[in-house]
């Protein structure tokens, strides 16, 4: 009855309207401290194209870091069920629906991010979804970065309180009346890097980032996953 329910238009509705209306209130009631480095902050405040890498266990709460700037994003969004109630969830921030993943539709999602990039606009990837490995980087982020040539800026948050689900990514779900910590890293540029460094750097940048906003609010540090295999560093 509950699987009807979800794959049924009306379910569907109910689960984005419950989804965007629970992702406001937490953010009205929150406090919110937001940490970017000078180098960083131009991306934000200026009409410049760049890549925004964040883990797939923070979705929640990233459009936060967006709407400020009152420009759209293009989110590379997997096209099952649950790709389409982010995508839809998400949208009323300006954020806009890329459909693909490494697994369906990877090739087409890679030629539209390009040309999105080229004209201008930035474009928002998990480099771990949308199945993992947990805070694992495939190389398909550092692949649009070099084609679109646009650097990476790692972002993530991290919250007072919280719980923590026991799905591959941990995900987070933050909680009413929260403390919320944004932090921005800086920007990496991997034209004149192999794609195997690009993907080390970004991946060790991203979760050290993770760590110390956990740390922040005195969570541990979650652990990656195993590492990626040769058949998924080439998804």
């Amino acid at each position: 009855m509950l699987k009807k329910l979800i794959k049924s238009d009306f379910g569907k509705r109910l689960i984005v309207f419950i989804a965007y209306t629970y992702i406001r209130f937490v953010w009205a009631t929150s406090r919110v401290e937001r940490v970017c480095p000078t180098e960083s902050e131009p991306f934000f405040t200026e009409a410049r194209p760049f890549i925004l890498a964040f883990w797939h266990s923070r979705i929640l709460l990233m459009p936060y870091h967006w709407v400020p700037t009152g420009r759209k994003i293009h989110m590379l969004i997997s096209q099952h069920n649950d790709g389409e109630l982010i995508a839809r969830a998400v949208r009323p921030f300006g954020v806009e629906w890329v459909p693909g993943s490494s697994r369906r539709g990877g090739k087409e999602a890679l030629y539209a991010m390009i040309r999105l990039l080229r004209g201008g606009d930035t474009i928002g990837i998990t480099p771990d979804g949308p199945k993992g490995p947990r805070q694992r980087v495939k190389p398909g982020i550092i692949h649009v970065a070099k084609l679109g040539r646009v650097p990476i800026l790692p972002v993530t948050y991290a919250v007072k309180r919280r719980w923590v689900a026991g799905s591959w990514d941990r995900f987070v779900i933050a909680l009413p009346f929260n403390r919320i910590y944004l932090t921005v890293g800086q920007p990496l540029d991997v034209t004149d890097l192999t794609v195997e460094a690009a993907s080390a750097a970004l991946e060790v940048a991203m979760n050290d980032q993770m760590a110390a906003a956990d740390a922040h609010f005195g969570f541990p540090t979650t652990p990656p996953g195993a590492p990626l295999t040769g058949t998924e560093e080439e998804a």
